[in-house]
């Protein structure tokens, strides 16, 4: 399979999601701002989700066209992470009817928290895939945003059980996160790295 390929499936599937993430929104019949406002969860909730699907989606096309090679190992890995990208309108639409509650909170940050776990497996899978020497094997390895995403997410977990809308905002945070390229977020981490190695010297 070549990596157009690839890539054209997966915008196919990340399309048909947010497809379906607008579709769960059901417009009041009544012209009123009250009306508007009954239904302010569930356009949360969406709001959240859209923008991380899409921030995702941004970035692994970018990982994507700084490869050079695929294989069967990132192609599984691919499809793996997108079974719990196809999660996430059941999640979405679930805990913008119930924001307040336990289950649905937590069933939501648990299917992103795998989407994001999935995504640091496809990353590696995808290093394995190209030589040690190349440009996104090198990217790859000096980004930290997968691990700080999932300390986030595991605290974020924790967090839901005491706090259970602490989970969508979680979420909004990991978006924040990934909004930079790849170049940037580096930049960041070696300024970050830089001074705290300044403090200990």
């Amino acid at each position: 399979m070549t990596k157009s390929r690839l890539e054209a499936f997966t915008d196919g599937v990340v399309a048909i999601v947010l497809t379906v993430l607008i579709l769960d929104i059901q417009i009041p019949d009544a012209p009123t701002l009250a009306s508007l406002l009954s239904i302010t969860n569930t356009l949360f909730a969406y709001i959240v989700s859209f923008i991380f699907v899409a921030v995702i989606w941004v970035n692994h096309h970018r990982m994507m066209q700084m490869a050079e090679k695929i294989n069967y190992r990132v192609i599984w890995a691919n499809i793996f992470w997108l079974f719990w990208l196809t999660l996430c309108p059941a999640v979405t639409s679930w805990v913008g009817r119930n924001p307040n509650q336990f289950w649905p909170e937590f069933s939501y940050v648990l299917i992103y928290t795998m989407w994001s776990f999935s995504y640091g497996i496809l990353s590696k899978q995808l290093s394995k895939a190209n030589d040690p020497d190349s440009h996104v094997v090198k990217v790859l390895d000096r980004d930290q945003r997968s691990r700080l995403s999932m300390v986030i997410n595991l605290v974020v977990l924790a967090g839901v059980f005491i706090f259970p809308p602490i989970g969508i905002l979680g979420r909004f945070l990991v978006s924040g996160i990934w909004v930079v390229s790849y170049r940037k977020a580096d930049q960041y981490y070696q300024k970050i790295i830089g001074k705290k190695n300044r403090g200990r010297s």
